[in-house]
């Protein structure tokens, strides 16, 4: 069992200790004033011993950990206890020790230890800026909406009773640059002459424009403007380039006049303790670490790339990751109705990233793994209710925004330049149904083909998607052949699911037997994400002038109502219903699975409706946590209640520990394993017991095949229709794009190129369980 997949084979005590002992004693560093090492260790010839004998006190930490820690300072005393008393104060020992129990993964249920509150939430965040295309009158409600420019806008709240704005702002280039260098807390850092002060210029100049601007907007409606820097509360680290950011920006934020300001240090702003390693460069590091355990250095790198790595004499980033959330919580809870500057570093806004992100801890540290110079100097961050927002950078957009901006420029302009259609000039159209099946083509075809006719197009259909293109399959079509198409379920003409098109050479064949219908014609494309991907790649490779259409029961597309999501939802509610009424009669337990590609919407919403007990989806941070507390919790509080149904929905290929396949597979037998040594559903004196029956039942490819409810039909036939008009009168506006539906009757067109996966609603999520007051 290996650290989250990664093959750490080579990690031994012994190389560990060779490894810690070059570090710590032969290694040249980067020549800086005020580096405060660790006492260097003392010669130790009983050093493997005393770290083998540790790693049972180790684990037994990790087994006590399982309880929980009231907050940060209290896992770090637990860690700390462990290196003195465990580990007789020989920090050789731990790191030897407690980095071959992480190779052996076995550190990894601290992962998911309850500490404070570094457990991400599952509830949806509240947002402090979002871009224009997220902008919703939910999200706008009770709030003052102030346009920011480049498409992003404030959600300020009308006053800061029980709330919290923290602007987080990040040194920028140091003398000692933390990409080749490893310099954390123990190094006293300053800023760059030539880089690092004019860009602390810069930052507190735009900050101060934008707080300005911010500022007169609340004057002109008559509020209260708690956007006064003469108010508002400094905190920097111990490292002299915080202050030195610090005294830049209030410099500039503060009115001339006005009292100088004043920070105060504050521990959650440290960065990471690389203890020993300070001040070390990277790759003799790497090289060190390749040494010791007789490996190359991108082998080495392995291991100290693992979150829970502990560097000797300091901590992991998985330390530094609790300090950070559970501080910055406590922050927020302790200066109310402030607005608080805190000045720290490149690793802070890398934990708050990891936090902040709904995807489980593992997952995102791979995601936001490396952190770059220039990025993101001011983020914004709430904390209402106790609850901390999303991130969103305060001041321009960050590096990941800016370069997906310049992306998106680029590859928009490559689009337009694609469009050869002009108004009235289409003759004729060729559609196509691709990937998984859904209700709902057959009334899309249909409109497109009447619409289509009264424009005076001819319409041609394409059997079984990209798989009929390359094989010819191409007809045209008569009202004669769409009599009763709308009211078919699935895909009247056929789908496929046809890998070989990502070939170019199966692409170019299509592209030959499709020519002749395109010349002053389109092809509509209906499908999911999948079969968008292969509509943009012939749009981008053979100008083929293509407009999309969403279809899926997964509703996994950001923008739109996809095609077969309603029809799927009603008929799954038939088997929910009909399980419920069982489980009730019967006292069962049910686990339903449905389809999602990955994706939870399809489930949150076939258990939303139906009220099921819980919704166990792919997008929880900790599908085994959810398990444990929601719904063995749930059940041991209700099982036995009188005419009580438990049902839950499962989303197909959830991940958790009872089966490689997750699901349902392995989730009923562990669950009926827990329920078996519940003492109260022992059988009393004289008494003979309810027996509980724990069941999965696999809905599957059955919602596809779902006959076409009216929602599902009127949306497609509005898609249908627009894709016809908008191709006749303006194809500069669908050409390259695909027609995204929102409620009510809206239809804008999404470029193929900006084409997302839908963010999962935590707001629906949470109140499905009653905590979205909380």
């Amino acid at each position: 069992m290996h650290a989250e997949g990664e093959k750490l084979d080579f990690v031994t005590v012994e190389g560990l200790l060779a490894y810690g002992e070059a570090l710590a004693t032969r290694v040249s560093r980067v020549s800086a004033e005020g580096m405060a090492l660790p006492a260097p260790p003392m010669p130790a010839p009983d050093r493997p011993r005393r770290a083998r004998e540790a790693m049972d006190k180790i684990r037994a930490f990790v087994q006590r950990a399982q309880n929980g820690f009231p907050g940060a300072e209290a896992y770090a005393a637990a860690r700390r206890a462990v290196i003195n008393e465990d580990c007789g104060k020989d920090e050789l020992v731990f790191f030897a020790a407690w980095n071959r129990l992480l190779a052996t993964g076995e550190l990894s249920p601290l992962y998911r230890v309850p500490i404070g509150s570094v457990q991400k939430p599952s509830f949806r965040r509240p947002v402090a800026i979002v871009p224009r295309g997220q902008l919703t009158p939910q999200l706008a409600e009770g709030r003052v909406v102030l346009d920011l420019g480049q498409d992003r806008f404030w959600l300020l709240p009308r006053d800061l009773t029980g709330r919290t704005l923290l602007f987080t702002l990040r040194h920028g280039y140091s003398r000692v640059e933390s990409g080749t260098y490893r310099v954390g807390r123990r190094l006293a850092n300053v800023l760059d002459a030539e880089r690092g002060l004019p860009k602390a210029d810069a930052v507190g100049a735009a900050l101060a424009r934008m707080v300005g601007a911010v500022g007169q907007q609340l004057d002109f409606l008559q509020l209260d403007n708690y956007l006064d820097p003469r108010t508002f509360v400094h905190l920097v680290s111990r490292s002299p380039n915080t202050s030195q950011l610090f005294e830049r920006v209030a410099a500039t934020l503060l009115p001339q006049g006005a009292e100088t300001a004043r920070a105060a240090a504050e521990p959650t702003l440290e960065s990471q303790d690389f203890g020993w390693v300070t001040g070390v460069d990277k790759q003799v590091e790497a090289e060190e670490a390749a040494k010791a355990f007789g490996v190359d250095a991108k082998t080495a790198k392995r291991l100290i790339k693992q979150p829970l790595y502990s560097y000797p004499g300091g901590h992991s980033f998985f330390d530094l990751y609790v300090d950070v959330v559970d501080g910055f919580h406590r922050l927020g809870q302790s200066h109310d109705k402030q607005v608080v500057c805190l000045y720290t570093h490149s690793s802070t806004l890398r934990a708050l990233m990891v936090f902040l992100d709904p995807r489980p801890f593992r997952e995102a540290f791979t995601e936001f793994g490396e952190y770059k110079e220039g990025q993101d100097n001011v983020v914004l961050l709430t904390c209402e209710s106790g609850r901390l927002s999303g991130y969103s950078t305060a001041v321009g957009l960050s590096e990941r925004e800016r370069k997906a901006r310049e992306a998106w420029v680029s590859v928009e302009q490559e689009r337009r330049g694609r469009i050869t259609l002009k108004p009235r000039q289409i003759r004729r159209i060729v559609a196509l149904v691709s990937g998984g099946d859904f209700a709902g083509a057959g009334a899309a075809l249909k409109e497109l083909r009447v619409a289509g006719n009264r424009w005076g197009l001819d319409v041609h259909y394409v059997r079984h998607g990209f798989l009929g293109l390359a094989n010819n399959w191409i007809e045209a079509v008569t009202e004669h052949d769409t009599r009763g198409m709308s009211s078919i379920a699935s895909s009247p003409i056929g789908s496929s699911r046809f890998e070989d098109f990502k070939d170019e050479r199966v692409q170019q064949a299509a592209m030959r037997h499709l020519e002749p219908y395109l010349r002053d014609g389109a092809l509509i494309v209906l499908g999911g994400d999948g079969s968008l991907r292969g509509a943009r790649a012939i749009s981008e490779q053979f100008g083929v002038q293509v407009v999309g259409i969403p279809g899926t029961i997964d509703n996994n597309i950001a923008g739109t109502t996809s095609l077969g999501f309603h029809s799927a939802v009603a008929l799954a509610n038939h088997s929910i219903e009909s399980l419920k009424a069982t489980s009730a009669a019967m006292g069962s337990v049910f686990f339903v699975e449905v389809m999602g590609a990955g994706s939870g919407h399809l489930a949150l919403a076939c258990a939303y409706q139906a009220r099921a007990e819980g919704v166990l989806v792919n997008e929880h941070p900790d599908p085994d946590a959810y398990i444990e507390e929601v719904i063995l919790g749930t059940l041991k509080r209700t099982l036995g209640v009188p005419n009580k149904s438990h049902l839950y929905v499962v989303a197909e290929r959830t991940p958790h520990r009872h089966h490689p396949d997750g699901g349902v597979h392995g989730l009923v037998e562990y669950v009926a394993g827990n329920i078996a040594h519940w003492s109260q559903h022992e059988a009393r004196t004289g008494q003979y017991p309810l027996t509980v029956a724990t069941k999965a039942t696999i809905l599957g490819h059955t919602l596809r095949g779902a006959p076409p409810t009216p929602e599902d039909k009127a949306i497609a036939q509005h898609l249908g229709y627009e894709a016809i008009r908008r191709l006749v009168e303006q194809p500069e506006q669908v050409v390259g794009c695909m027609l995204a539906y929102r409620e009510p009757g809206t239809i804008e067109p999404i470029p193929l190129h900006a084409i997302a996966t839908k963010p999962f609603d935590w707001d629906l999520f949470a109140r499905m369980h009653g905590n979205d007051g909380l």
